[in-house]
Formats: structure tokens, C-alpha cells, sequence
């Protein structure tokens, strides 16, 4: 099997600053650049002079505000064709727009993204509108990714709590797909399994959780791309997905006010380790350790939605085996979160 892997990645303090140097290095010259709705007022007399001083040309700017098929299909009718490579600076939307732009033109991508409340940066998937639906399309893999740790760690907590919550969630996701392996056969690859426990326990074992502390962060990215890597290796989302994502994804849709996405896996994650077992001291002492539990407990889900994501969760990705899938399960789950302390105190 043949996998392509970020060849340029930075993860460091005032990398941004750098970020023509790279490009030089990696002998890309003429380049298209994608901001988030907000950045480029914020970062592009940076970015600017740092490419300008290694002589790296802009010949197309563009700040996504929607990230619809639609709106990615008209930006590649008017897209240079002498582009050496994408530049995408922002979050979520401008990230996953670039990533699809450049899969359809094969085109190298560099992302720089500015919060990191997920995986999705690394991530070969783009999560994108079609047909008024969003979905979840295979994408590839960046060539590079630039994280500077400085600009991560000014922006809001809530994404920096997000990013946790989608680290730590791999863990009830791992035990899912090896129940699946179990029960029906769903291929499991060894190899990707073990990358995403390395990177559960690169997380685990830091001692300096402190959202303030760059290390730290610098742990939190590495960890992130590591099960970036695992689903490129298994060709599935399975190292990074499983009943807690499910309960999310049932949460986006019946809830008034969702909240991030990493919020609501983590949370997800502690309520289903309880029927897992085995992830359950695990989950818990990440839940704590890392501060998560304090800042879901000051900012919770809304308890009744929470519940009602629980009993239509199953039935959200067909021939998805997980511990939701087992009898009698559901019914636990809802006593669990009716009744568990760190649960309740979670959800409002």
C-alpha cells in the first residue's frame, strides 16, 4: 500500500513568519492563497513580507465564506493555472474549501490553520455543503502543515477545549472499531490502530497540561496529525470516529444551539466509555486532567437534546458498527447520563 504524507511540517513557535522560507525550500514560487473569514486582516502584512522577502508570488487571493460545492466548482473556473500550490490560513471552512480545490486540481496544499478545535486539518476528509446537505467527502492529505503555536494559543479556548476533546475521543473510537472487527468483520488495520494509541498516549502521558504552555499545544497539533495520518493508512475515519462522533453528528441535527464539534465528542466520548469499560478510567482522568470537565461544566450541552442525539445516534451512518449497536445499550447510556455526576454537570 502507498500512502503520501505531509512532506513540509512545521509545528513551532512564530512559523507563520516563516512561512515563504518554506515554500522557497520546497521550490514553490506562484501561489493562491485561501483565508478564513476575519484572517487576512489579521496576518497579511506578515504574510506578506515574509513572502516577499523569499521572493514567492500571490497570483490569486481568495477569502472563503462558504464552504458549499457549489462555491468550490465557480472558484475553479477562474483558478490560475500556473498555480505552484495552495496556501490555506484560517479555520474549519477555509481549510476544507482548499483542501477539495485542491484535490480536483491536484494541486500541492499548505495549510496554516489558526485555531485547532479538531483533526481536520490533517485530516484526508473535507466536511462540505451539498445540496444544502453537509457531508463528509475523501479529500487528500496536505503536503504541508504550519502550525504556529503562538497564534494557537490566542485564540479562544473554547477551540483549544475543542481540539482536546477531539484528541482524547480517539479512545472510545479505537475500542468501537475493534468491536466492529469482532462482531462483524469490518477490516481492522493494525498499523493505523497503533499510530492513533501512540498519539492518545503522547497526550496522556504530558505532564504540562496547561493550555497557556506552547509545548503542550505543540503535543496537542503532533497528536491531532498523527490520527490525521491513521485515517489516510486505514482509508476510513474509523482510527478517529466512532459512537461519539455519532452522538455529535445526531446533536448537530436536533440541537437549537450546537456547540463545537470537539466539545460535543468529548463529552460523548465520557458518556460512552461508561459502556465500554475499558476506556472508561482513561476518559475519565483526560476529562479532568486536562481541564475539559471545568470548561464543559461552565459551558454545557443542552441535557434534553443531549439525550435525544443518544436515541438517534444509531441511526446516523448505516452499517456503522458500534457499542451503540449492542442491545439494551441505549437505554443504559440515557440512566448514565441522567444519573452520572461529571456527566450531569456537563450537560444543562
Amino acid at each position: 500500500m502507498e500512502i503520501t504524507i505531509p512532506s513540509l511540517l512545521r509545528i513551532k513557535p512564530k512559523s507563520l513568519n516563516k512561512l515563504g522560507k518554506y515554500l522557497r525550500q520546497e521550490k514553490f514560487q506562484n501561489i493562491a492563497i485561501f483565508y478564513g473569514e476575519g484572517i487576512q486582516d489579521l496576518f497579511s502584512e506578515r504574510i506578506t513580507i515574509s513572502l516577499d522577502s523569499s521572493e514567492i508570488k500571490i497570483i490569486y487571493e481568495e477569502v472563503v465564506k462558504s464552504n458549499s460545492m457549489e462555491d468550490i466548482f465557480k472558484t475553479s473556473l477562474i483558478f490560475p493555472a500556473k498555480t505552484d500550490a495552495i496556501v490555506a490560513i484560517g479555520g474549519g471552512k477555509s481549510l476544507d474549501f482548499s483542501k477539495y480545490l485542491a484535490f480536483m486540481n491536484q494541486i500541492p496544499l499548505i495549510v496554516v490553520p489558526t485555531i485547532i478545535s479538531n483533526d481536520g486539518f490533517c485530516s484526508p476528509f473535507s466536511s462540505l455543503v451539498i445540496n444544502g446537505q453537509r457531508r463528509t467527502v475523501k479529500t487528500t492529505i496536505p503536503y504541508g502543515i504550519i502550525v504556529d503555536t503562538e497564534i494557537i494559543s490566542k485564540s479562544p479556548v473554547s477551540f483549544i477545549y475543542s481540539g482536546i476533546g477531539d484528541l482524547f475521543c480517539k479512545a472510545t473510537a479505537l475500542s468501537d472499531w475493534r468491536l466492529a472487527f469482532r462482531k462483524t468483520g469490518e477490516p481492522l488495520n493494525d498499523f493505523a490502530k497503533v499510530i492513533t494509541q501512540n498519539a492518545i498516549d503522547n497526550f496522556y502521558y504530558y505532564e504540562g497540561k496547561n493550555i497557556e504552555n506552547l509545548e503542550y499545544l505543540r503535543i496537542l497539533v503532533s497528536s491531532l496529525l498523527m490520527t490525521g495520518l491513521a485515517m489516510l493508512i486505514a482509508k476510513s475515519s474509523r482510527p478517529a470516529s466512532g459512537s461519539e462522533h455519532l452522538i455529535s453528528h445526531a446533536y448537530d441535527k436536533i440541537a437549537k444551539k450546537p456547540s463545537l464539534h470537539g466539545l460535543q465528542v468529548g463529552v460523548a466520548s465520557y458518556a460512552v466509555s461508561y459502556l465500554q469499560e475499558e476506556t472508561m478510567p482513561f476518559t475519565k482522568k483526560m476529562l479532568i486532567d486536562s481541564k475539559f470537565y471545568e470548561f464543559m461544566k461552565a459551558n454545557p450541552l443542552n441535557k434534553t437534546d443531549f439525550i435525544e442525539a443518544i436515541k438517534l445516534a444509531p441511526n446516523m451512518k448505516e452499517n456503522f458498527y458500534t457499542i451503540l449497536s449492542e442491545k439494551n445499550n441505549i437505554e443504559r447510556l440515557i440512566q448514565f447520563a441522567e444519573t452520572d455526576e461529571l456527566l450531569t454537570e456537563m450537560l444543562a
